[in-house]
């Protein structure tokens, strides 16, 4: 048998530890709370454009949120994707602040906050069942869904786990002020069946067991589109359009990869992909999809993100207050 130098020997030891940290960086590690339909364009896409596989782990914001807390110091997601802004700049110690090599191409009104990267913007809406509902019954306000007439017949998701009914009761306290806000919020909310995820709003609209859902555009869209019996509003006293975002974590295992992830969401490709899940580009050069209402044809509100994340643990403990309430 042939004899090995002590030279030779740690060169190969060294070329194994090489070659066991390439295959460990062919995989990138996301946590996501995007709806299924835009993971299954997005991220089918980025594995053949990068050639890295990705490893999803779905969940509400807040319970990815915690389970980063968790996992604190270890190297566990390299990329939490779809959230938003406020939970980021909320959990800024989580993340590692990075800007995209395609940044500039993202629109001026969408920069990037910390660590936080916009690829999608999307607006608070309210869906309703046309079978449930006369035209003359939608409700068309914020005011409107404190009707009691609507008591048990809205659907929303748990502030505490969604980051879309976090936006939305952010979006009342900006539009009404914290004290007539919290009195309006506390209403709607009494009228209200509550899920752990926003997810399931649209799809309880369109099953008729719920005659009204607050949810992102997005996924309400696709149940009207799909034919569904749903009819998509914006509260007509004004409504919030926020940057979804996604953050490199702070101990990712595979960094590159993580940042790969970033910058192919940020390409005009992958916008187009956004687009075609009924989300609202980031890039001036991609449009949006044609059945969305256009954001200049909605009461928009100018929505504080930075207000929402210096304030998100006081209002998550406000709302864990009125939950004990809720009639």
């Amino acid at each position: 048998m042939m004899k090995l130098s002590r030279r030779t020997l740690a060169v190969l030891a060294v070329s194994a530890l090489a070659a066991s940290a390439t295959c460990g960086q062919s995989k990138v590690t996301i946590y996501s709370a995007a709806p299924q339909d835009l993971l299954d364009r997005v991220i089918p896409a980025f594995e053949k454009a990068s050639g890295t596989k990705v490893e999803l782990v779905k969940g509400g914001s807040g319970d990815l949120i915690n389970r980063l807390r968790g996992e604190r110091g270890r190297q566990t997601a390299d990329v939490l994707f779809s959230v938003s802004t406020e939970v980021i700049l909320a959990n800024a110690a989580l993340f590692t602040p990075y800007t995209p090599d395609n940044a500039k191409a993202v629109a001026e009104a969408f920069r990037i906050q910390g660590a936080a990267g916009p690829f999608t913007a999307v607006a608070t809406s309210v869906g309703v069942n046309t079978k449930l509902l006369t035209p003359a019954q939608y409700p068309r306000t914020w005011q409107d869904l404190a009707n009691p007439a609507l008591k048990g017949k809205i659907s929303m998701a748990r502030v505490d786990k969604s980051g879309s009914s976090f936006i939305q009761l952010a979006t009342v306290l900006q539009l009404y002020g914290e004290d007539k806000g919290w009195d309006l919020y506390k209403r709607i909310m009494d009228n209200s069946v509550l899920s752990n995820s926003s997810g399931s709003v649209p799809k309880f609209v369109n099953d008729g067991e719920a005659a009204v859902g607050v949810s992102n555009e997005d996924t309400l869209l696709k149940f009207k589109v799909g034919g569904g019996p749903v009819e998509l509003l914006y509260p007509t006293d004004g409504t919030s359009a926020s940057a979804d975002v996604m953050a490199l974590s702070a101990t990712p295992a595979n960094a590159e990869g993580g940042k790969a992830f970033i910058n192919f969401m940020l390409s005009k490709p992958a916008q187009e992909l956004v687009a075609g899940a009924g989300r609202r580009p980031v890039r001036p050069d991609v449009a949006a999809s044609a059945a969305l209402t256009p954001l200049s044809q909605i009461k928009l509100i100018t929505y504080d993100q930075v207000w929402a994340g210096d304030n998100r643990a006081r209002i998550l403990r406000k709302w864990n207050d009125l939950l004990i309430e809720k009639k």
